[in-house]
């Protein structure tokens, strides 16, 4: 029997990456991890809290700028793949996004004093739409950058590894963006948050030019360059069509729409249940679980890297998403008032899934293009990555209104001081059993998944042979 470290493929040396590379690459998980999660820190807090709006509003409106951002990384995907310019098919458009991004978040939170809720959803949406239109812009086009930085089944996982540690390490930032916004320093919390906002969009842009800058783009073989360019929707149809494609976008839609539904509720659940109506105290705690869990996250990355050696990314995968699973069942017992640390056991498990979770299916992802290459005889990068995130985001747009929904059919009252108990009870019985559901679902998808190192070292044996003909 073949055990996983016999069939990994041999690396020459010849498709390493220099660390410093990976570094200047991995800034892009930076804006990864931001622009997933940092308007929706705020929305709830400064929307809803602070300015009175429906939280089913809020919901819409991070659907529908979610459902937008799904759309237009299918077409920034197939725009990059065949744009040829001195510049390479990626850097146009991690130049010219980077300071779209900033200004957008920027512009998102310096709302307007004293104007209504219809205008506060508008102004929201607007501005929400214009910053995933640049998202989309900046983050496909990296992705597929990062694809074609090396083609060895572990240096992919390498690189990943750089991008997860930058992904984590911003994600500490998130829950500090509402305490920051109430600094006694400020008038009140929404000129706060114009501050907040204005300093957050200033380093996204810095961010985006480190990478737009800083990491050079691999020439194309003229073999790619000159092929036949075959049209959007028919791309589309033959990368959707590939099996392992779909188990693994699959085993992403459940993961990602299962945890970002109920992603708000632990401000609520520590606010009303675990602090008893003390929004500093709760604010604060997600702050120190966010350093704590992030922390923890970056600490895992060399181990998954090791466990995908030894596993190989599948079997790495399916063993951290069953941490996932355990850790949202021991959330019930884990956010209590009598012990407010004892969440903290929960980012033990959570932590380290998470963060190979998005390590392994981007390093998945890289593998999976030169599968479809050799299937459909087309380089796709950029669409690839793409048409995993349009379905990803999808079901992400959708988790926004459950979301919403949850929060609403609970029995939520934003004038209350307190909450029901009845509605405490079900906002912490749908944390544990929505994330459970949606991640033991994705491990069953990828029970059949295909694509392990022997099968990728055939696929790229198959891919030189055929350009040295070509």
């Amino acid at each position: 029997m073949t055990t996983p470290a016999q069939t990994m493929p041999a690396s020459d040396g010849a498709d390493r990456v220099p660390s410093g590379r990976k570094a200047r690459f991995a800034t892009g998980g930076l804006v990864a991890g931001f622009t997933l999660n940092a308007p929706n820190y705020l929305a709830n807090p400064i929307l809803n809290l602070t300015l009175g709006v429906n939280p089913l509003w809020i919901g819409v409106v991070i659907a529908l700028a979610r459902f937008w951002d799904a759309v237009t990384d299918p077409l920034f995907g197939y725009l990059s793949d065949r744009t040829s310019t001195r510049w390479g098919r990626r850097k146009p458009y991690l130049f010219v996004s980077a300071f779209l991004l900033g200004a957008s978040f920027t512009a998102m939170w310096w709302i307007p004093r004293g104007a209504g809720e219809t205008f506060y959803v508008i102004w929201f949406l607007v501005w929400s739409l214009i910053f995933y239109t640049a998202a989309s812009a900046f983050l496909v086009p990296w992705q597929a950058l990062g694809i074609e930085l090396s083609s060895d089944y572990d240096e992919r996982t390498r690189i990943n590894a750089f991008v997860g540690i930058a992904h984590k390490s911003v994600g500490m930032t998130y829950a500090w963006l509402f305490p920051l916004a109430q600094l006694a320093i400020f008038q009140d919390t929404l000129t706060g948050v114009r501050y907040v906002g204005l300093g957050c969009g200033l380093l996204l842009t810095a961010a985006c030019l480190v990478v737009a800058i800083g990491v050079p783009e691999p020439r194309q073989p003229r073999q790619i360059v000159e092929r036949p360019r075959v049209p959007f929707m028919e791309s589309m149809r033959f990368i959707l069509s590939s099996p392992d494609f779909m188990r693994a976008t699959l085993a992403s839609v459940l993961t990602m729409m299962s945890l970002m539904t109920v992603s708000s509720l632990s401000l609520y659940i520590n606010i009303y249940w675990v602090f008893g109506g003390d929004k500093v105290a709760a604010a604060t705690m997600a702050g120190l679980f966010g350093i704590v869990f992030n922390t923890l996250a970056i600490l895992a990355v060399p181990f998954v890297t090791r466990l995908s050696q030894l596993l190989g990314k599948h079997g790495a995968m399916m063993l951290c998403l069953g941490l996932i699973a355990i850790s949202a069942i021991l959330k019930f017992f884990a956010y209590s008032p009598q012990w407010p640390w004892g969440q903290f056991l929960i980012a033990l498990l959570h932590a380290p899934g998470l963060s190979a979770f998005y390590v392994l299916m981007s390093s998945m992802t890289a593998d999976l293009t030169d599968a479809d290459e050799l299937r459909s005889g087309q380089r796709n990068e950029a669409l690839l990555a793409a048409a995993n995130q349009w379905i990803t985001k999808l079901g992400m747009s959708l988790s926004y209104i459950f979301a919403a929904l949850i929060l609403n059919l609970s029995g939520f009252d934003a004038s209350l001081p307190l909450q029901h108990p009845d509605t405490v009870l079900m906002m912490r019985i749908l944390f544990c059993a929505v994330p459970f559901t949606g991640v033991t679902l994705a491990i069953l998808c990828l029970r059949k998944y295909s694509l392990t190192a022997a099968e990728l070292t055939r696929v790229q044996t198959q891919l030189r042979g055929r350009a040295s003909t070509g």
